[in-house]
């Protein structure tokens, strides 16, 4: 080889790597996975996807030494469709999530509709009435077979860890389809009542509202009070997931479906002092977007909190699609470590593609201490991509974020990043001009 031929190739080496190296300075590496597994697949003649709405709970009140122990739970569209009534598995992980076992099928055989949509897990922190701490709660939406003339909020309880659940009790109900309660969201506040968040579809005065209710004893519950219910009939809030921030405060996520001059299905925020006053009901909230405003989530969101990654941890949320910008695994997690006045976006820890209930309504929780996270989702089943699995990851979340740095992801570097490329182009064709000219010489 020439030696002019060597100092070319040299040349164009060094600046390949300083600018690839300048470029890699900007970007993120995204989350870490250390291992992804499935809990469950559909079966094959099962309505639509079989599997969705996954859930997750990370035992950390166990009164018997089962705390880190990893419950889940998901929808199973099969009704009419198998030979037993519809239910929710509980399946069991006792190795952070490498293996699950089912260890009971929860059905309704109170309100005599059946077990279908929308179940939530959730560990009392404090006793509640009856319930010990430690006490597990089940709540999930309960309807008739033919989804037209009854729905129920449903709550069923455990105090074995999840191996057996009583049949609890009614929270709210409602009609039909078109008129029903759906997805309960609980939590507990500090004087050890229970709220229980869910969406309304019965006020005839609104399409759709987002509610709560109370209850000091887990079995009595208050009246209804409207969080999110707008002058807009049109609109229709829904699915709403709490979760507290470090400085005691509450964050909710939720969609809107029909939100005029919006295509798709936003999702909006907006947040509590005490997980009951959230304000101004008529005000539809805040629309969450990246810090750059090229990306938006679209329906059926996800939130939670981790202390880890800051002096204000890291919120996360996640939903079942883009509305706008690009993903390069179904949906992006939008975090912020600013209790959401900003947001970043990474890498769904589960890609999955934006087919139709693919990704829908996915969650997430965090270890005891927030450094890991163990995230749920129902990607398409490789091996009959009509149907979905139900698929665990689980993420180094405290060694993911200490390689993000968020506040530079905030800072807008594409012109900066294209000016450098281009000085290089430059650069680079003037140089390879001068060493020919110097050959031929």
């Amino acid at each position: 080889m020439r030696k002019h031929t060597k100092k070319i190739i040299c040349f164009f080496l060094t600046i390949f790597i300083l600018s690839t190296s300048v470029i890699h300075a900007f970007a993120s590496d995204g989350l870490k996975v250390e291992f992804t597994t499935d809990i469950s697949v559909s079966g094959d003649n099962w309505w639509d996807r079989g599997v969705q709405y996954g859930r997750l709970l990370v035992l950390k009140n166990s009164p018997d030494g089962k705390n880190g122990t990893l419950l889940a739970t998901h929808c199973e569209l099969n009704a009419g469709l198998v030979d037993h009534a519809p239910g929710y598995p509980i399946y069991r992980s006792s190795d952070n999530g490498k293996t699950w076992d089912v260890i009971t099928l929860v059905s309704d055989t109170l309100t005599g509709c059946n077990s279908e949509w929308n179940p939530f897990l959730f560990e009392l922190e404090k006793p509640c009435g009856n319930y010990p701490a430690g006490t597990i709660i089940l709540a999930a939406c309960s309807i008739d077979p033919d989804h037209s003339k009854e729905s129920h909020t449903r709550l069923y309880f455990s105090t074995d860890g999840g191996e057996n659940f009583s049949q609890g009790v009614v929270v709210a109900s409602a009609g039909g389809l078109e008129e029903g309660v759906w997805e309960p969201f609980i939590l507990q506040l500090d004087d050890g009542r229970l709220v229980c968040y869910y969406s309304d579809d019965s006020d005839e005065k609104y399409s759709q509202k987002i509610v709560y209710k109370t209850s000091s004893d887990a079995e009595n519950w208050t009246d209804a009070v409207d969080v999110v219910a707008t002058d807009i009939f049109a609109e229709r809030p829904g699915m709403p997931v709490v979760t507290r921030l470090g400085d005691g405060s509450y964050f909710m996520v939720y969609e809107v479906v029909d939100k005029d001059g919006i295509d798709g299905i936003p999702v909006y925020f907006r947040r509590s002092a005490d997980g009951l006053d959230w304000g101004d009901k008529n005000d539809i909230g805040t629309e969450l977007i990246s810090h750059n405003g090229k990306k938006a989530l679209g329906s059926a969101p996800y939130c939670g909190w981790t202390p880890v990654g800051g002096e204000k941890g890291t919120l996360v949320v996640s939903g079942t699609f883009m509305r706008k910008g690009e993903s390069d695994t179904g949906t992006d997690l939008f975090i912020s470590n600013d209790y959401g006045e900003s947001w970043v976006t990474i890498s769904h820890p589960i890609p999955y593609t934006q087919d139709d209930h693919v990704g829908y309504s996915n969650s997430f929780a965090f270890s005891a201490d927030g450094k890991y996270m163990y995230s749920i989702n129902n990607p398409q089943n490789p091996e009959n991509t009509e149907k979905s699995k139900m698929v665990f990851s689980l993420v180094d979340f405290e060694e993911s974020i200490s390689s993000i740095d968020i506040d530079s992801m905030k800072q807008n570097h594409a012109p900066l990043i294209i000016g450098i490329v281009s000085a290089v182009i430059v650069i680079t064709a003037v140089s390879v001009v001068f060493l020919i000219k110097k050959k031929k010489h």
